[in-house]
């Protein structure tokens, strides 16, 4: 982001914009599939965590003290395993881009309608599935599904299921195959999205 002087971070420049170049030669479905991946591979590098039951994996989300809070921040739980993120990873990285280009390429809906469809990489994830609002989206729902391999709570492995989110302007979109396949309804991921701009639900396997 920009310091007094103006000046902006490179690093959050050159990967926004690296996003549309890709797009521009390899096309949207490339683009999709390479971001996803790359979540998935950051994923890989998470350390085991071991919680002794659900209590103890939830104060330590709110402490900020698992792996997936680790790159996304603290986040609340609302019961029966739904929680909400009230900051996007990612809004400092946009905004720094929106501050020095103007507003995010046209290209990025492309991407985003991309990872949106469905398909047995995202299924097998539980993440797009129209939970999807940008891009980054990709990076981000994939390498929370994927750390949640790295997490046992009482020696069951965890899985996370996206269940909506919500763009800096607004926009919100919402996975209705993983709200009926977890028993959540609309209106509960509404309201936390009104509060927040991801809502996601972790389920511990018996």
């Amino acid at each position: 982001m920009s310091d007094s002087a103006g000046q902006h971070d490179a690093g959050h420049l050159s990967f926004l914009e690296l996003v549309q170049v890709i797009t521009t030669v390899a096309g949207p479905a490339f683009t999709s599939g390479a971001l996803l991946k790359t979540g998935a591979a950051i994923a890989k590098r998470a350390g085991q965590q071991e919680f002794s039951n659900f209590d103890a994996f939830i104060a330590a989300v709110t402490a900020s003290q698992t792996a997936i809070a680790s790159f996304e921040g603290q986040a609340k739980h609302y019961g029966k395993g739904v929680f909400g993120l009230p900051s996007c990873p990612f809004a400092g990285s946009i905004k720094t881009y929106k501050s020095y280009v103007g507003k995010l390429p046209s290209d990025y809906a492309r991407v985003t309608e991309q990872y949106n469809k469905l398909s047995p990489v995202t299924e097998k994830l539980h993440v797009g599935h129209n939970a999807g609002v940008s891009p980054f989206c990709c990076v981000h729902q994939t390498l929370r599904s994927a750390t949640a391999d790295h997490i046992r709570v009482a020696g069951k492995p965890v899985v996370v299921y996206q269940l909506g989110c919500k763009s800096g302007s607004g926009e919100r979109g919402v996975a209705d195959k993983f709200l009926e396949m977890c028993g959540v309804s609309r209106e509960t991921v509404q309201n936390v999205l009104d509060e927040n701009m991801c809502c996601y639900l972790v389920s511990v396997q018996q």
